[in-house]
């Protein structure tokens, strides 16, 4: 108790948060994740990925839109940093602006629906800038992926060691359910990204 407030300490199957999503039938809902889903999910990936205090991620997504859940908690909970760059690099999109940062501050960690990372990448190709070499990992989730996007970020980024990760779920697994790693090279017969295997 502190100043005559009584706190309780939150147990894993409380609430964590509350996310609005179309999901599969364009009629938005309400969707009620708890504090164990969440974290399970977020310690998976940085166990996976070995995601410690050198990562930062630079927070692109809404704080309305799941994967900003990773963005906040998964960094603190790795004790690493997010970048959060100024609004109006965000809306209107500054890929520039972005890339700027990337450099700048370091980003490992680039966490975004497709489409973001596609202006990222088609400024890069338009201005003959190269993402550099900080940036490790890749989560792309939330969309589509075009088959010829995971070529073009390597061709783009400075890494050869860059690692690229398609993901998908429902809101209601607590951010996503399912992971694909996207090797160096894809098969010819593919018509989309494998959707993946279930997570840990």
């Amino acid at each position: 108790m502190a100043d005559g407030v009584a706190f309780r300490v939150a147990s894993p199957g409380d609430l964590a948060y509350l996310i609005y999503t179309s999901g599969s039938t364009g009629l938005p809902k309400g969707v009620r994740c708890h504090h164990e889903g969440a974290r399970n999910t977020i310690l998976d990936l940085n166990s996976q990925f070995g995601i410690g205090a050198s990562d930062r991620v630079l927070a692109l997504s809404s704080l309305s839109f799941d994967l900003s859940v990773y963005d906040v908690f998964g960094m603190l909970e790795a004790g690493g940093a997010v970048v959060v760059p100024k609004a109006d690099s965000v809306s209107p999109p500054d890929p520039e602006k972005w890339l700027e940062l990337v450099r700048e501050d370091e980003v490992t960690i680039w966490n975004t629906v497709p489409r973001y990372l596609e202006l990222l990448v088609s400024h890069c190709e338009q201005s003959g800038e190269k993402i550099p070499p900080c940036l490790r990992l890749i989560f792309m989730s939330g969309d589509f992926i075009p088959l010829t996007l995971p070529k073009r970020i390597r061709d783009a980024c400075q890494n050869e060691d860059l690692r690229i990760i398609s993901m998908g779920g429902a809101t209601e697994a607590a951010i996503w359910s399912n992971i694909y790693e996207i090797g160096a090279s894809l098969d010819g017969a593919w018509s989309s990204i494998p959707y993946g295997q279930a997570m840990m």
